[in-house]
């Protein structure tokens, strides 16, 4: 009896650290582990329009930088923070970003292990430092009173697939698998602003004078150089010189490259004008500029000479069809704000500083041609109706009637051309209020290459004919 219950004790010894054993085992990854697979990142995330702001994180592993970019709802625009509220002017630009989130599906789980997260890029760039590998790209959308409506990590793509990436939650371990583009975060600032600064075609231009003159920074007096006025035929296709001679011709490429120079003139960074220049530049008078707005011009090479605006590289005026005339002026070389990328080719780019202004030029826009209004005395004819006549033929309309009807005609015609010709006008200068108040608030940066073709000199675009060559 005894040594039954000897082993009845040893059994049930055995059974209790089996169990202990059992409870006190290491986790098996994989078993317990849920599968979310097939759900949605965000569910309650459904309408585009309940975000107000928009936060996209890189990491530059190459300069070990962190890049925040952020597009938010500033006084009912959309705009950018880091470059002083610029208007995110892109067409749908945030609200495809935005509503790329929504619907956003937990492909299959890649890993648990917070050790895979740099094998994924999918390491959270605000916990990132220098000698970190493996950095994604963290995009958060949050709401009018800043609460997070969705937050998502975004690694490198899966092999051997263009739409799928590897992402995961901020604060969670697991990597899934995901259907997403990229290409809607970028963090580039070009890539959220209209880029087309002057919002023209070759087509538009009519003419172009470019001033070259420059200041001297010490005496502030101007030192003049000479001055191209070239004219463009649109129905032609040909350039115009003033002054040019018979010997002489123009360099058909460099002209081309005005023409195209002009038309891609591309922003790639600005900077906000104090508020006092920004309103001067609204008015229409002389500039009454303070200390401040002085000093911000001539930081970046404008200065103000006799109330007039100058730069110290000159200046091309550009006349359009539509009587709007672009005055850009060159200044210093500017230092480009890049993005968060390693393939951002924004950064280190030389810049150029450029005010733009505009002015209404009626004279560009051709006037009515008007027809003169014909009348008896023109046709050496008398009024019949003051005489009397027992011909038949008098019942036909009379020569004073048929007159009086072409002058309705007529009438009737100059003034559709009248009205067409104020209704130019009108666009016009609707058309330059427009654009004052676009360019009024800011210096633009532009590539310094681009500026290197819209800046030429009589000797860039003239050359000597071979006959005269020869001679």
């Amino acid at each position: 009896m005894i040594e039954s219950a000897k082993t009845l004790l040893f059994l049930a010894c055995a059974v209790a650290v089996g169990a202990l054993v059992w409870v006190a085992r290491p986790a098996d990854p994989g078993r317990g582990v849920v599968d979310d697979a097939g759900e949605l990142f965000f569910a309650d995330f459904t309408d585009p329009l309940t975000a107000a702001s928009l936060e996209i994180i890189g990491f530059n592993e190459t300069l070990a930088t962190v890049h925040v970019f952020k597009v938010a709802r500033h006084n009912g625009v959309w705009s950018i923070p880091s470059h002083e509220n610029y208007p995110a002017d892109a067409e749908n630009q945030f609200g495809n970003a935005a509503a790329s989130m929504i619907g956003l599906v937990k492909g299959a789980g890649r890993s648990d292990q917070r050790t895979d997260h740099a094998l994924y890029k999918v390491v959270d760039p605000t916990e990132a430092d220098a000698g970190s590998t493996g950095v994604g790209t963290r995009v958060t959308l949050a709401g009018e009173d800043g609460r997070v409506i969705t937050d998502l990590i975004i690694g490198t793509a899966v092999k051997d697939s263009n739409e799928l990436r590897y992402v995961r939650v901020p604060g969670v371990d697991r990597v899934y698998m995901c259907e997403i583009d990229i290409r809607k975060f970028s963090t580039r600032f070009e890539d959220w602003i209209e880029k087309d600064l002057l919002q023209l075609t070759p087509a538009d231009i009519t003419g172009v004078v470019v001033k070259d003159y420059s200041i001297d920074e010490f005496s502030r007096q101007v030192i003049q150089g000479g001055v191209v006025t070239l004219t463009y035929d649109g129905q032609a296709f040909s350039w115009g010189l003033e002054g040019l001679g018979e010997d002489e011709s123009l360099v058909q490429s460099k002209l081309i490259d005005l023409r195209r120079g002009l038309d891609e003139l591309k922003i790639i960074d600005v900077h906000r004008k104090p508020a006092g220049l920004s309103s001067e530049l609204r008015a229409e008078d002389a500039l009454q500029l303070d200390t401040e707005a002085v000093r911000s011009l001539q930081s970046r090479g404008f200065f103000i000479s006799g109330g007039r605006l100058l730069s110290n590289q000159g200046e091309t005026v550009v006349q359009t069809v539509e009587g709007v005339q672009y005055v850009l002026r060159f200044g210093e070389i500017a230092a480009v704000r890049g993005g968060g990328d390693d393939d951002d080719d924004s950064a280190g780019v030389p810049g150029r500083y450029l005010f733009v202004t505009v002015e209404f030029n009626a004279q560009a826009i051709p006037g009515p041609e008007l027809m003169e209004l014909p009348d008896l005395d023109s046709f050496g004819l008398e009024d019949e109706s003051e005489s009397e006549t027992d011909d038949p033929a008098a019942t036909q309309p009379s020569m004073s009637e048929a007159i009086e009807k072409a002058r309705e005609m007529i009438t009737r015609d100059n003034q559709r051309k009248q009205q067409e010709y104020d209704q130019k006008l009108e666009d016009g200068r609707a058309r330059v209020s427009e654009l004052t108040d676009r360019f009024a608030d800011w210096y633009y940066v532009i590539s310094d290459s681009v500026y290197n073709n819209v800046r030429l000199t009589r000797a860039d675009i003239v050359e000597q004919t071979p006959a005269a060559q020869g001679e």
